[in-house]
């Protein structure tokens, strides 16, 4: 396969006005995710879960409605770090996909910490119907030492934390990771091949059409 025409394919569909980017590649980034951060964070990453669920009631007690505080946003990614805190990953194709009413409960679940951020999890699971969906969810998180074996928060990582994954780092905030950023990553990598080639070249094309706009 042709990797460089997949990616110039998807340079082009990016330009249309519907077209999302992120759900096409973010699995890709993920494969990788686990190391950059560990790399860029100066944090050993022990896991990585995409989608994870941000119960609303846990995000805000005062919402009295039981079935809608059952509900969720998801954040992109949960990594566990190995240094007291976990991180929330956003990851965008566009800069300009970020949303104010997100950011604000990235930040009102950094001010939660993960101890209730995870019984707001155990809470959605015994309602959910996608218990099998949730049974493992909670076997990853278990892995990964935030659940004993008793289905009880262990105290690892008491500490959340906001981190971007973005095109383009326009006020350099330390808590966003842009592209260049990655490509940088891979450049220190071990030598790549024609897929992580093919992904640096695009990575670099999307850098730069945000960082001249």
């Amino acid at each position: 396969m042709d990797w460089n025409k997949y990616f110039e394919m998807m340079v082009d569909w990016k330009k249309l006005p519907a077209y999302r980017a992120e759900p096409r590649i973010d699995s890709l980034i993920g494969y990788y995710l686990k190391d950059l951060l560990s790399s860029k964070l100066r944090d050993p990453i022990k896991g990585i879960i995409p989608e994870f669920p941000l119960r609303l009631g846990t995000l805000n007690p005062d919402i009295n409605d039981k079935n809608y505080a059952d509900r969720s946003y998801k954040v992109d990614f949960l990594a566990i770090g190995s240094s007291d805190k976990n991180y929330l990953v956003e990851f965008k194709t566009d800069g300009k996909s970020l949303r104010p009413g997100q950011d604000k409960y990235l930040i009102q679940a950094e001010k939660t910490g993960t101890k209730k951020i995870i019984g707001g999890v155990l809470q959605i699971a015994k309602v959910s119907s996608y218990k099998v969906k949730y049974k493992h969810l909670l076997t990853k998180i278990h892995k990964y030492g935030l659940l004993d074996d008793n289905s009880q928060y262990t105290g690892l990582n008491p500490a959340m934390k906001k981190t971007y994954v973005i095109p383009y780092n326009e006020s350099n905030s330390p808590d966003t990771i842009d592209f260049n950023d990655i490509v940088e990553w891979f450049e220190n990598k071990q030598e790549a091949d024609s897929f992580e080639l093919a992904l640096i070249k695009v990575l670099r094309i999307w850098y730069d059409e945000e960082a001249n706009q």
